[in-house]
């Protein structure tokens, strides 16, 4: 009996590689990973990012789209290789999608040195200070964000 195995080709750019299912992260990670696919997608993508932010944060919604955007910037000019993302109608979550919002969630709690540990994984080191900087307020940003559109979806609910 001979027994064959082909092992899956791996995806040419590891960040690609599917590690998670959306529905498995936490509301702050799955909402970092939705507004990162929906950032890149051009004009139109960083539009419905920016309705997300407002949905939530009604009038505090600029400043939080202008953190999201300073994060955004950070991880697209300077990343340690060219950052992957799956399509937004994807359900798993590509290994540098969920490195982003694991660093975000993180951030936002107060974890700052583990937040910036994982970080050094999309950033390089001379970049880190100013990426963990933006990290923080955009974990923020996120957090309040799926804070207050969990508590109007329960707000609906009997």
């Amino acid at each position: 009996m001979t027994f064959s195995f082909s092992p899956p080709k791996a995806p040419a750019n590891p960040g690609a590689a599917p590690v998670a299912h959306l529905h498995s992260l936490g509301r702050v990670q799955a909402l970092a990973v939705l507004l990162f696919r929906d950032w890149f997608e051009g004009p139109a993508g960083r539009a419905r990012a920016g309705d997300l932010f407002r949905q939530g944060l009604g009038s505090a919604a600029e400043g939080a789209i202008l953190q999201w955007a300073d994060f955004a910037e950070v991880l697209a000019a300077n990343p340690r290789r060219p950052l992957m993302r799956h399509d937004l109608t994807c359900t798993c979550v590509g290994a540098d999608e969920a490195v982003m919002a694991h660093v975000l969630a993180l951030a936002a709690e107060g974890a700052r040195e583990d937040a910036m540990l994982i970080l050094s994984l999309l950033v390089p080191g001379d970049r880190l200070l100013p990426a963990m900087h933006a990290a923080e307020q955009a974990g923020l940003a996120v957090l309040r964000t799926a804070v207050a559109l969990d508590r109007d979806r329960h707000a609906t609910l009997h």
